[in-house]
């Protein structure tokens, strides 16, 4: 049974043929794919030895392994273990927004066109840059809640996207669709942000751009919690 974050994650994917899991951990995901026969095939990398043992135990204490492609690699290096343009759909979670891009922007030839499902626990103006620096449009944004923590999840595809400074750092489709979980989300965000220009204006010293940035986000998410009531 998987957790509500990997169940979003696993709503998100396109039924396939091949699909690939990077920094599959421990293979919960890619397994449950198979055996939902949302995908026939999965690849299950990761860059870390140990993460990838647990994959490989998760995969056989499930009778996987004829259709499991198992992966010591960093990042999109992981489709080079099969035919070319083979993969269709490949979720990428559990980074940093940096690292994310840092990953897609690496490996964006090793895509060849296939859907992405993302989420990352920090930064995610970052992706939604990079996405539309790649080549790629956000189809799904969604909201998660999972073990205490908030959680954003793209859906996204080749197409040429075009965001404002605005839905590049707060979201495109996330405000406007309906959802239990935005208002509690967006009151966890005014208070995260908050707290961040309280302890600006406090200081001694402060950068001039994180004092606008953490003001913005304020009246931001104040004015979306208004919308709401």
């Amino acid at each position: 049974m998987l957790d509500h974050r990997l169940s979003l994650a696993a709503s998100l994917y396109d039924p396939c043929f091949m699909g690939c899991d990077i920094g599959t951990d421990h293979g919960l995901l890619p397994c449950y794919l198979l055996r939902s026969r949302i995908c026939e095939r999965m690849i299950l990398a990761d860059i870390s030895p140990k993460a990838l043992a647990h994959a490989r135990a998760q995969v056989q204490r499930q009778h996987l392994e004829s259709r499991a492609v198992l992966s010591l690699s960093d990042g999109l290096d992981a489709l080079d273990s099969v035919p070319s343009g083979t993969c269709s759909c490949v979720s990428l979670m559990g980074v940093g927004g940096d690292c994310a891009s840092r990953i897609l922007k690496n490996g964006t030839e090793r895509l060849h066109q296939a859907t992405l499902v993302l989420s990352v626990h920090t930064d995610q103006h970052l992706v939604r840059a990079c996405l539309s620096e790649i080549g790629y449009q956000i189809t799904d944004e969604k909201l998660c809640f999972d073990r205490g923590r908030y959680y954003i999840f793209w859906r996204a595809v080749p197409g040429e996207m075009h965001l404002s400074q605005e839905e590049m750092l707060y979201g495109t489709q996330l405000l406007f669709q309906p959802s239990p979980l935005l208002k509690n989300y967006l009151s966890f965000r005014l208070t995260v942000n908050t707290r961040k220009l309280n302890g600006l204006l406090s200081a001694s010293e402060c950068e001039t751009d994180d004092m606008l940035e953490a003001h913005n986000a304020v009246a931001f998410y104040s004015e979306q919690l208004k919308r709401l009531f």
